[in-house]
């Protein structure tokens, strides 16, 4: 996914298109100032996706782009953010390493 599509995702409305953006921007290690901001700006949307709320992602995103660390309280944040390679490759199709 291309970076123009990238931004295009976290700026549409619907739960797959900001996922899918959190996702590549974070895989890709996006960390443009245009970028950070949008997904600051989703760190509080509460739309359900794959579990999680939308906004859970963006956090973990953050931190992992080490925009901002994570110093809440909820430990499976920091599991995914160690996993989160893995998951990548599972959801981009590049299997695993």
């Amino acid at each position: 996914m291309e970076r123009k599509e990238i931004i295009s995702n976290l700026k549409r409305d619907g739960a797959w298109y900001r996922m899918n953006g959190i996702i590549f921007a974070a895989s890709k290690n996006m960390c443009d100032e245009e970028t950070i901001k949008l997904l600051r700006s989703l760190k509080s949307n509460t739309v359900w996706m794959l579990g999680r709320q939308v906004g859970w992602y963006a956090i973990a995103a953050l931190d992992m782009l080490g925009a901002e660390k994570y110093t809440g309280s909820d430990p499976d944040i920091a599991q995914f953010v160690s996993e989160f390679p893995a998951v990548v490759r599972t959801v981009t199709g590049t299997g695993e390493k």
